[in-house]
């Protein structure tokens, strides 16, 4: 979906993705996803990116486990949001506008050993993916962890078209897959559009 979709959702506030990554089985799956992360490691664990990250309910939730967290969206409105939900929870989260195929343009620093991506690339072309892929590549630390949601490849018209296993290490070059595992949430589709199958990825940078 394009850049002026997601302008356009959210200055009328439809935006349904930010209401199913809520769901009771999805906050418990996305933190046991974080515990495994954090299992080998004390706080403060390190920096960490959320791609995408849209009114900022992930970024809050690893800075409040004390990650030392920025988050990247391009929609104004998203971050302005973003902001406010840190301030309320009273932790500390670095909201940026920008573009995530230009993550160095857009300033986020480096050495992140975290990167979250609920959705967000799965949604690119091809083209896009690649450029996210590098710049995840300059901005991430040796061994980091790249947790990525995406359904299952499928043209679905507006909807995103989603990414196979292939696709992800084809966008991701020196990441490994190491885990998946079906998304807990429910995701109901009409008939004729294809079965999303979502899933979670475990890349592992080497």
């Amino acid at each position: 979906m394009s850049t002026r979709f997601y302008k356009f959702a959210y200055r009328v506030g439809f935006t349904p993705w930010e209401g199913a990554d809520l769901e009771r089985p999805v906050v418990e799956q996305i933190a046991s996803m974080f515990d495994r992360e954090e299992s080998e490691r004390q706080p403060p664990y390190g920096q960490a990116l959320d791609l995408g990250c849209g009114t900022g309910p992930h970024s809050v939730a690893l800075a409040s486990r004390g990650w030392q967290v920025t988050g990247i969206d391009i929609v104004p409105k998203a971050v302005q949001a973003a902001s406010a939900r840190a301030r309320d929870a009273s932790v500390e989260v670095r909201f940026v506008q920008g573009d995530v195929t230009a993550l160095r343009a857009a300033g986020v620093g480096s050495g992140f050993r975290l990167v979250l991506d609920f959705g967000v690339v799965h949604g690119l072309k091809e083209r896009m993916r690649e450029a996210v892929g590098r710049e995840v590549n300059a901005v991430a630390a040796q061994k980091a962890t790249l947790l990525m949601f995406t359904f299952a490849p499928g043209r679905r018209g507006p909807i995103a078209h989603g990414m196979s296993r292939e696709d992800i290490e084809a966008a991701f070059p020196g990441w490994e897959v190491t885990d998946e595992e079906a998304y807990a949430g429910d995701i109901p589709h009409p008939p004729f559009v294809t079965k999303f199958d979502p899933r979670w990825y475990r890349l592992r940078r080497g």
